[in-house]
């Protein structure tokens, strides 16, 4: 496929081979026509032309994931005696990669449903990732994209709500 290209656009030109490696060009400023076309011929064929697929990418990210809301916590206060105890997120646009975010590290997390999420809270947690009696920790959900894209954004954050431990 050769690349169409309109002045005044940034524009990313992506090679993949047959799935083996990929190759990006993002400049920050609009090529000539004349110059993207070039370099789309040399790529093409100096990587083979015959397993090549070109594709022109005009600067938007695609965003599959929903961005999380999380609406409560349960149970609100944690005690830090060492006993395991569950976790429950209630919110919305949860999605099977969503994890929960505890001080920014994130758990290792059940996906119950697109409103419910799980982990549960061990000594290692606060060992790990900070919390003690009379503190707070900051709760938040990040929903992950499948797939990575160059240049995107990984993922979306949620809000942080604050769970108290005592």
């Amino acid at each position: 496929m050769v690349p169409v290209v309109t002045q005044g656009y940034n524009v990313g030109l992506v090679i993949r081979e047959a799935g083996m490696r990929s190759c990006l060009v993002n400049p920050s400023k609009p090529f000539p026509f004349v110059r993207i076309t070039l370099l789309a011929v040399l790529t093409l064929l100096l990587s083979g032309w015959t397993t090549c697929t070109a594709i022109v990418h005009f600067g938007t990210c695609p965003s599959a994931v929903p961005q999380p809301i999380i609406i409560a916590l349960s149970p609100d206060t944690l005690s830090d005696d060492g006993e395991s105890v569950p976790l429950d997120v209630d919110g919305s646009d949860f999605v099977p990669q969503s994890e929960i975010m505890w001080n920014g590290n994130a758990l290792q997390t059940r996906f119950m449903d697109s409103r419910h999420l799980q982990a549960t809270i061990t000594q290692q947690t606060f060992d790990s990732f900070g919390g003690s009696a009379g503190n707070s920790v900051q709760i938040s959900v990040r929903s992950q994209e499948s797939t990575v894209v160059l240049g995107c954004p990984d993922g979306l954050i949620s809000a942080t709500l604050v769970l108290l431990v005592n």
